[in-house]
């Protein structure tokens, strides 16, 4: 499937419908640095102006990329119900975070140590990641014991109320603060990205300083794919659900 195909409006689609849409689009807003992860609910031209990016550019490069890559053989989550979807949001991003949090501290521990003075801004994101990582480790256990469960009882029929209308009531209120924390996170890792300019190593680097880096970026990455699944993907499912049936 192209960008031409079913023509999708440019200056309407929001953001996160075209990395849904167009899985290898995924690149390229990752590249311009777009946000299709908190901000995914924006339109995709209002996205780009705001980055100072031409939006019928940008458009162009991921019909070109459509074009070339033909059927994408990736794991498509959209189509994943809700309990599966779950289940991979928390043996595979709850779990990371829990496990990289400790490494990527401890090496910013020690490029602060020998690095701070030549690279102040090493500081400011230590401090960053300190308390992103009080956030997600916070957040974490709200998902888990209290959201995820009334999520699942929803999709298995055990849910107290079924009435479409109850649902989105009960649920949409919690559903709403993961989102807003979601936006905390999101703006802390954005500014560790900023301060680093996109995770690029001064000449003078050391393994260490290299290490902490790709940590980084990879705690990046994997970061807007789980606000991605969550806020484009698992949240829409629930709350677009007309039955607990």
């Amino acid at each position: 499937m192209t960008l031409t195909d079913n023509q999708p409006n440019m200056a309407t689609i929001s953001v996160a419908d075209v990395a849904l849409t167009f899985p290898h689009a995924m690149e390229i807003l990752n590249h311009h640095n777009l946000d299709y992860c908190c901000g995914g609910k924006k339109s995709f031209a209002e996205v780009c102006e705001a980055a100072g990016l031409n939006a019928e550019s940008i458009w162009q490069e991921i019909n070109i990329m459509e074009a070339n890559h033909g059927e994408d053989n990736r794991m498509r989550f959209d189509t994943w119900d809700v309990p599966l979807l779950i289940n991979f949001i928390i043996q595979h991003h709850h779990h990371y975070v829990r496990q990289a949090i400790p490494q990527i501290q401890e090496l910013l521990d020690k490029v602060c140590s020998v690095h701070g003075e030549d690279s102040p801004w090493l500081i400011n994101v230590r401090e960053n990641f300190s308390e992103l990582a009080e956030e997600l480790l916070n957040h974490l256990p709200k998902e888990e014991k209290v959201l995820f469960p009334a999520l699942q009882k929803i999709f298995d029929g055990t849910y107290p109320a079924c009435e479409p209308s109850v649902v989105r009531a009960s649920i949409g209120a919690p559903i709403e603060v993961m989102e807003h924390e979601h936006d905390r996170a999101g703006a802390l890792i954005k500014s560790i990205r900023s301060q680093t300019d996109a995770y690029t190593l001064p000449p003078y680097a050391c393994p260490t300083f290299k290490l902490t880096y790709t940590m980084l970026s990879q705690f990046d990455k994997d970061l807007m794919q789980h606000i991605h699944l969550e806020n484009n993907i698992l949240f829409p499912k629930v709350m677009g659900k007309e039955s607990c049936l």
